[in-house]
């Protein structure tokens, strides 16, 4: 639906970092790239990963990322390698992520512009203390809003169909 509308790039924030490739895997029958989107992004990600050491090429988080990305999904949280998070905003800034699941971190100090947000949750983990809380309004706005109007200004966000 979200490529059909044209509401792409879409990121989808996930409170839960543990859930966030799961969620990536579970998107398994989607393909949202073209043939030719899918060999930009071949060589984006080969170029990128070249400067890793053969072992690392080889680490489960490397190996299992490009059939993820050539269907044009990605996700991004911290426990991914530094290159890997690297190739994975470029993919999306150059808009061959079509949907990027990603903790709400991700919206804090990067350029990663998009055309819808989703959250999988309105509640997130707030320590051992407090448990579950709601999002507040201003983590909503930040993430959120700060996110979309990086490239469609609040007035000309796509209209609600």
């Amino acid at each position: 639906m979200i490529v059909d509308k044209n509401y792409d790039p879409c990121i989808v924030f996930t409170f839960d970092k543990k859930m966030i490739e799961e969620q990536a895997k579970a998107l398994d029958r989607l393909d949202l790239n073209s043939d030719t989107e899918k060999s930009m992004i071949d060589a984006i990600f080969e170029a990128s990963i070249d400067q890793l050491s053969p072992e690392d090429q080889n680490l489960p988080q490397v190996v299992a990322l490009l059939p993820i990305l050539k269907r044009g999904i990605g996700f991004h949280h911290s426990g991914l390698l530094p290159v890997l998070k690297e190739v994975i905003e470029i993919l999306f800034q150059e808009g061959l992520i079509k949907v990027l699941i990603a903790t709400e971190t991700m919206s804090t100090g990067l350029n990663m512009p998009c055309r819808s947000v989703v959250f999988t949750a309105p509640r997130k983990y707030d320590g051992a203390e407090f448990g579950y809380r709601w999002i507040s309004s201003g983590e909503y706005v930040q993430v959120s809003v700060q996110t979309v109007s990086l490239t469609y200004p609040i007035t000309q966000l796509p209209p609600n169909h």
